[in-house]
């Protein structure tokens, strides 16, 4: 059977889900940071597996901890004072009512190893391969299970928790679909309760004030050096910006091709470079079609050059999960007919014969 065929769940049953995850926000009572990470983390398996139509989707723990690593791995490192930017008294911030969070201490733990996480699951596969077995562990006994339970009153409408399947858990019909196409509310939504629960943690608070941009800290754009991917962009693009293809001089810049905010993880594909006045022009927008048709062409062309350089400077390189990432975006950009970016700076409705989901 081809899920590629399969119908889109009803909009009765996509509004549904939006009251869906609404309630489940606003009823739960929190004493971790687990469950915003779970529902995140299943946002993002379901963009990554190609959620089609109408269909269930396995979803094992194994995949649900390296979505986990990779939302808590930045926050599992210092937090500096804001009293004292200079100051050396550095804190982790706690994301557990209780004892500091199993998944905190896990990443913790092989961060004094390795502080790259791509360098860290490459060079010390032993102690990655157990970490995620203890954080996919930790999400069977936890959020998997109460998830869906704010009240005490189990519930199943996004999947049915079974205590005795320690392998994963199945999305119910059409949740992956919504999950990927409502992704850019639930990512902004979770991020606004993970925030507050951190905010009003008070093992937290000696460490900032109330004018803390603790969000920004939390989730903002990925820390990793982008300027060391510089001289292989510049080698394959030939030293021109990736949209106005004019030569490049000082102000070029790292550009997400798929947006940041529409998916806030960096693999190495996604990048290209560009003039800074590009680059600020298109900002959260998708860049058009004829765009998008020389980003897979060149990943295809430069695929190898790529992965060995980007795996070599502790970026995650993986050309099959960028483009069903962008294939996500562009289909969901059609559905809803966005905007799209055409340099120097004009927008224009998305038009595109690609397949939607």
């Amino acid at each position: 059977m081809n899920l590629s065929n399969l119908p889109a769940p009803t909009f009765d049953f996509q509004i549904k889900f939006l009251k869906y995850i609404q309630w489940l926000l606003e009823s739960g009572s929190y004493t971790s940071t687990y469950k915003f990470a779970l529902l995140m983390s299943l946002v993002n398996v379901a963009i990554e597996s190609e959620a089609y139509g109408n269909s269930t989707l396995f979803i094992s723990y194994e995949a649900l901890a390296e979505q986990f690593i990779k939302l808590y791995w930045d926050q599992a490192l210092p937090y500096i004072h804001d009293q004292d930017a200079n100051s050396d008294s550095l804190g982790i911030l706690y994301q557990n009512l209780g004892s500091q969070a199993i998944v905190i201490t896990s990443i913790s733990a092989l961060q004094s190893k390795q502080a790259n996480i791509n360098k860290a699951k490459m060079n010390h596969a032993n102690d990655w391969t157990k970490m995620r077995k203890t954080i996919a562990q930790t999400i069977h006994k936890n959020p998997a299970k109460f998830l869906q339970s704010p009240e005490n009153v189990e519930r199943t409408f996004l999947y049915h928790y079974d205590e005795k399947n320690k392998n994963g858990i199945t999305l119910n019909c059409g949740i992956a679909y919504c999950l990927a196409h409502f992704s850019n509310i639930i990512f902004k939504l979770c991020q606004q309760y993970w925030t507050e629960f951190v905010r009003n943690n008070k093992r937290n608070q000696h460490l900032f004030n109330q004018n803390t941009d603790l969000q920004g800290f939390l989730f903002k754009q990925s820390r990793q050096n982008l300027a060391s991917l510089v001289p292989m962009l510049i080698d394959i693009q030939d030293c021109k910006c990736f949209y106005c293809a004019k030569p490049l001089k000082k102000d070029m810049e790292v550009d997400h091709f798929i947006p940041w905010s529409k998916y806030p993880n960096d693999t190495a594909h996604n990048f290209v470079l560009a003039d800074r006045g590009c680059n600020n022009a298109k900002r959260d927008y998708l860049a058009d079609i004829p765009f998008y048709e020389r980003w897979q062409f060149r990943n295809q062309t430069y695929h190898q050059d790529i992965t060995s350089f980007a795996i070599e400077k502790g970026f995650t390189a993986h050309l099959a999960t960028s483009e069903k990432i962008g294939k996500w975006a562009y289909n969901l950009a059609k559905e809803n007919q966005d905007l799209v970016w055409q340099p120097p700076k004009n927008f224009k409705v998305i038009e595109t014969t690609l397949d939607v989901f």
